[in-house]
């Protein structure tokens, strides 16, 4: 049961990395005198002085700056001074922008192996917004929540609101610690695509960023807060830069092909409303049905173990294959639907539309009479499909089982059996291949075989 509190990779042949990072994980502290905190703010983030008492109570010795004050400081004065910079929410619009030309000795600060701990819940009571990304390109999008979870405690954080945005264009290492609700303003599900918290390295140090409104919650909404903000505190202040590489988080593999699973699960339903268009039965493209329903089986049996995020290894294989499996049924259907709108040409008797996909140097190959023969570039291949359809007026394309085909050139494509129909009555059965490059047909294969007509019918 979710508790309210009033209060991924490193993997070779993936392109990012998402995990989870748990506070637990560091080790306890007692002594931070030797550290020290520069907080910068020119105001009160919601009249709250949260972090300044959190820093007290820790016992870390700190200064506190303005913008204004800030920006005579080179890198290496804070390189030299601070081991941790906490920058507050809900500052003026002055702030911001007085901040923004300091980002580049932030960067350095943080590359030095340094921690930087961004508190970017602005669009609050002092009107200001954020508008400079952070180091490696994170940027806060404006979004509220009253409740947001902390993956790995399995607990709600409750505020009015807990957080004013959540983070993107999150880097390779990003670990997610909390997500705002899918609901706004109620506690729904979780929001995996929405991290409000997030941690990941930069250079030899590490970036910390949220659109928690910590400042304000820890002040208001009692001990479940402060404890959150005490622990986000503890926790970059006890960062090492060899933290990274002392654990190995199978949360990272789960994530990702979880997140890689979503997203082509959008571009398949994206791109199967078009397919509706064409007259296609079953028997059209079962092996897009097979790979989407084996990647809907091994998703769910991921599920058994609880949300990916977690990272049990028991789900690692089937998220792996759900993530596979929906790539391929995405990518035969895209293929398949440029397939299919060359098909309709075809049965519409249109040449326009017949040569529409064309590239200006592709090869059509007809095997078989009466126009046996190679036909190359766009102005040859129109000859021939102009010959045909005057003297075929075709009436009906049927299309059966689209597959994935790849040449020997390393073109990628699709075959299928196609039995094209004219008034006559006369049937012409087909193989046949189409290859594409980007998004032109390269090389089309017209193959007349007669024994198709006996595998349709087995």
């Amino acid at each position: 049961m979710k508790k309210i509190a009033s209060l991924v990779i490193v993997f070779l042949f993936l392109a990012s990395n998402v995990g989870f990072i748990s506070f637990s994980e560091v080790s306890a502290q007692s002594n931070y005198s030797n550290q020290r905190v520069l907080v910068l703010k020119n105001v009160d983030a919601w009249n709250s002085k949260a972090v300044e008492d959190m820093l007290d109570e820790i016992g870390v010795p700190y200064d506190v700056l303005s913008s204004s004050e800030f920006a005579p400081l080179t890198a290496s004065d804070l390189i030299n001074k601070y081991d941790l910079i906490i920058i507050e929410s809900d500052q003026t619009q002055a702030f911001y922008d007085e901040l923004a030309p300091e980002m580049g000795d932030i960067e350095e600060f943080v590359k030095a192996g340094k921690v930087l701990e961004v508190h970017a819940a602005n669009w609050g009571w002092h009107g200001g917004v954020w508008k400079t990304p952070l180091p490696g390109g994170v940027e806060i999008t404006q979004r509220y929540s009253n409740y947001d979870y902390h993956v790995e405690k399995d607990v709600w954080y409750y505020s009015n609101l807990a957080s004013h945005g959540y983070l993107i264009n999150l880097p390779e290492d990003a670990k997610i610690i909390m997500v705002q609700s899918d609901v706004s303003y109620s506690q729904g599900n979780p929001d995996y695509n929405k991290p409000s918290a997030i941690t990941y390295t930069f250079g030899r140090g590490l970036v910390f960023a949220t659109g928690l409104t910590l400042e304000y919650s820890a002040k208001y909404k009692g001990d479940d807060w402060r404890e959150l903000l005490k622990e986000i505190i503890t926790s970059n202040l006890e960062f090492t830069p060899q933290r990274k590489v002392e654990y190995f988080d199978y949360a990272m593999l789960n994530y990702i092909w979880y997140m890689l699973y979503n997203r082509y699960t959008e571009k398949f339903n994206e791109i199967y409303e078009s397919v509706a268009q064409y007259n296609i039965t079953n028997a059209t493209m079962p092996q897009v049905e097979e790979y989407k329903s084996l990647a809907e089986y091994h998703y769910q049996k991921g599920w058994q173990y609880g949300h990916p995020i977690r990272g049990h290894i028991q789900a690692l294989p089937y998220m792996r294959r759900a993530y596979m499996n929906v790539k391929k049924a995405y990518v035969l259907l895209d293929y398949s639907l440029r397939g299919l709108k060359h098909w309709q040409a075809l049965e519409n008797n249109n040449l326009t539309a017949l040569m529409q996909q064309n590239a200006e140097n592709s090869t059509l190959y007809w095997v078989g009479e009466p126009l046996n023969g190679t036909y190359n570039g766009v102005s040859d291949i129109e000859a021939t499909w102009n010959k045909f359809l005057a003297g075929n007026n075709v009436t009906n394309v049927e299309i059966y089982n689209i597959t994935l085909a790849r040449s020997g050139e390393g073109m990628t494509g699709i075959r299928a059996i196609v039995i094209v129909t004219t008034e006559e009555g006369k049937q012409i059965p087909l193989r046949y291949e189409i290859y594409f490059k980007g998004d032109e047909i390269i090389e089309e294969w017209w193959t007349i075989d007669p024994s198709v007509l006996e595998t349709i019918s087995n």
